[in-house]
C-alpha cells in the first residue's frame, strides 16, 4: 500500500517568511552602486565611514565574465521618505548585521538592526546600479 503526503503548509512558508517582515526589513528593496575600483568605493563613501559604516565596499568575482573580472560594491541603499539606509559588509564579505541611516529632515545619523536576506538574495546578488554616489549628507 503506498502513502502520500501533502505538504501545502512548507510551500507556503516562503511566502509566510515574506510577509512577517516590514517594508524595509528586506534586502531585496535595496540597491548598490558598481565602482570601477575598490578604491574609487572607498572614496565616494568616506562621508559614511566616517559616520560609523563599517566596510562599505565589496569585491566580488563577476560569474558571468569568462575571464573572471572582478566586480566592486558600494553598500546596499534604500531611499526611504525621510532619508536614506546603508547597509555593509562583514569583514568576510557577508551582510552586516549593522546599518546606518541618514534623515535627510534633520541631517543626521544613526544606526539600525540590518535586514535580513529573503527571497534568495544574498551578499553575492546582482541588483545594483551604475554610477557614482555622492557622499556625505
Amino acid at each position: 500500500m503506498r502513502k502520500s503526503f501533502h505538504l501545502p503548509l512548507l510551500s507556503a512558508l516562503p511566502a509566510l517568511l515574506v510577509a512577517c517582515g516590514g517594508d524595509d526589513d528586506d534586502l531585496s528593496r535595496y540597491n548598490r552602486v558598481e565602482y570601477a575600483s575598490y578604491q574609487q568605493c572607498m572614496v565616494a563613501n568616506q562621508a559614511y565611514i566616517e559616520q560609523g559604516l563599517e566596510n562599505p565596499c565589496a569585491e566580488e568575482d563577476d560569474d558571468l565574465d569568462l575571464y573572471k573580472k572582478k566586480k566592486y560594491y558600494g553598500p546596499f541603499l534604500y531611499y526611504t521618505g525621510s532619508g536614506t539606509r546603508f547597509v555593509g559588509y562583514t569583514s568576510s564579505g557577508g551582510i552586516s548585521p549593522r546599518g546606518l541611516t541618514y534623515d535627510s529632515k534633520k541631517g543626521t545619523y544613526g544606526s539600525f538592526k540590518a535586514p535580513v536576506s529573503r527571497g534568495g538574495l544574498t551578499s553575492s546578488a546582482r541588483g545594483g546600479t551604475s554610477g557614482m554616489l555622492s557622499g556625505g549628507g
